[in-house]
């Protein structure tokens, strides 16, 4: 068996004195001024974290010098040019033309246009630089459309369009491009 003994300590009533205050106030002022700071952090973090991320980078039309046009239209002439030498059916000329704008606006947007549908040239992001190039190379791609794939002795605005008028419409996308 063991035996503890227990150790008593008596004190007097008359020995006990109050412990000085503790001064606390310059602690918990870093104290709180760190957690202010820390709590303003957060929330520009939060902030700038929360703004929606663009998906596409912005698009800019470039402006298209005249030296830069004249190429373009003979492309064109040379389109019409060959049709007319009997090199290439109206079919092939209307989707060499078609060609023409998707690499006119690749140029100029600075992203691959050729093989946009309608509906993705409708769908891509507009700007005050972009818009009227896009919607002009629109309206053009869609004319082409009909004389390029219907059927002509079914489709009569496909049969009314010849290869010249087609030609005239991409030079006028190439000549409104940026203006």
């Amino acid at each position: 068996m063991t035996i503890t003994t227990i150790a008593t300590l008596a004190v007097e009533s008359d020995d006990l004195k109050p412990v000085e205050q503790i001064d606390i106030t310059t602690d918990l002022t870093i104290v709180l001024t760190v957690c202010v700071l820390a709590a303003m952090a957060l929330i520009a973090c939060a902030v700038i974290l929360a703004r929606p991320r663009r998906s596409k980078p912005q698009l800019h039309a470039a402006h298209v010098p005249n030296k830069d046009r004249a190429r373009w239209q003979r492309r064109i002439d040379d389109v019409l040019l060959r049709h007319k030498a009997s090199g290439l059916t109206s079919e092939q000329a209307f989707t060499e033309l078609a060609a023409i704008c998707r690499d006119f606006a690749s140029v100029n947007i600075g992203q691959d246009m050729s093989a946009h549908t309608l509906t993705d040239i409708r769908l891509e992001p507009r700007n005050p630089s972009t818009r009227s190039g896009l919607d002009l190379l629109r309206v053009t791609i869609e004319a082409l459309y009909p004389p390029e794939f219907a059927d002509r002795t079914v489709n009569a605005h496909a049969s009314q369009a010849s290869v010249e008028d087609a030609a005239g419409w991409v030079s006028t996308l190439v000549e409104r491009w940026g203006r």
